[in-house]
């Protein structure tokens, strides 16, 4: 059993994370707010810290074993408040590392994102391709990436980067804000309308992993460490497909979870167009034992479930 503090532990995958790592581990969770005891409840048998100890050698925790940090600024707000973004996501990522290297953490897992490889993804993606990263969230990750890789390198600690993709599934709670997430948007408006709208063709590649295999990913990486030399990681299911066919999954799904007729809109006037493929390679991954399942349906079918009985009428 591993003592683990999860950053960003109640949000959209940090919440999944801390739930399903509870269930093995001594999980605490870091929040700059009050946590209702209803809402930390639902992540299992956790326990809070507040966030601003982990800025402090001093008082940052000194019974951790494995940090796993996804505390960030999200893309919307990145946009907003540039330097808040530096100052969030590469400055604060820096002092927690440093404070558990201090501290004597043996393993620190950061989640950056696929997007530091550019945009819009396309063609064949390796852990050797060149990062180009034209957004704030993006660019500030790939920064915080370095952090992590050089303190890994220097024998300082067992670090791990993970790229992930575009994940998807249901959050632990309804108050996790993520629903501008493509298929959580779409499957709310499944549930809320009956109707789903894209903005766009749907010709668009994109590479979706389901949160449930992003979890088990995590747990090997905790109980089976590896010492392989090896510090980045893409995280995705490895088999993309087209906006419009998830689109169409979605609809498939809800008609059997939701037992009604869902419809699909597509943005008018805009013919379909032949997108660049795009190949995600997780063959580092599989490399090393790693396995993705990528039960869409069933990822699809809970997710519109918990929507349900969140927000169906």
């Amino acid at each position: 059993m591993s003592r683990i503090l999860i950053t960003g532990g109640f949000g959209f995958v940090g919440g999944r994370l801390t739930r399903r790592l509870s269930e093995e581990h001594e999980v605490w969770v870091s929040s700059r707010k009050k946590v209702p005891d209803t809402l930390l409840r639902l992540h299992g048998n956790v326990r809070r810290i507040d966030h601003a100890l982990l800025l402090s050698p001093e008082t940052f925790p000194a019974f951790i074993d494995t940090v796993i940090h996804l505390a960030a600024l999200n893309e919307l707000d990145c946009v907003k408040f540039p330097s808040e973004a530096i100052r969030v996501n590469v400055d604060e990522t820096r002092a927690i590392l440093e404070n558990g290297v201090t501290r004597g953490v043996k393993q620190f897992i950061y989640f950056s994102t696929a997007h530091i490889y550019g945009a819009p993804l396309q063609g064949i993606i390796t852990e050797e391709t060149l990062p180009a990263p034209d957004h704030p969230y993006a660019i500030t990750h790939r920064a915080a990436e370095d952090y992590v890789a050089t303190a890994t390198r220097k024998g300082r600690i067992r670090g791990t980067v993970l790229r992930l993709s575009n994940s998807f599934g249901a959050p632990v709670s309804a108050e996790v804000n993520r629903w501008t997430l493509l298929t959580n948007d779409l499957c709310r408006q499944a549930v809320e309308k009956g109707v789903l709208t894209l903005h766009s063709n749907g010709c668009q590649f994109r590479d979706f992993i389901c949160l449930s295999d992003v979890e088990e990913v995590v747990a090997r990486m905790i109980t089976h460490p590896e010492n392989t030399g090896r510090i980045i990681y893409n995280l995705g299911s490895g088999l993309s497909m087209r906006v419009l066919d998830m689109a169409n999954a979605i609809v498939r799904s809800a008609e059997s979870v939701l037992k009604k007729n869902i419809m699909l809109e597509l943005a008018a006037g805009i013919p379909a167009t032949r997108e660049p493929a795009l190949n995600f390679s997780i063959d580092r991954l599989l490399s090393e034992g790693y396995r993705i399942q990528n039960d869409i349906d069933l990822e699809l079918e809970r997710l519109l479930g918990k929507l349900e009985e969140w927000f169906g009428l």
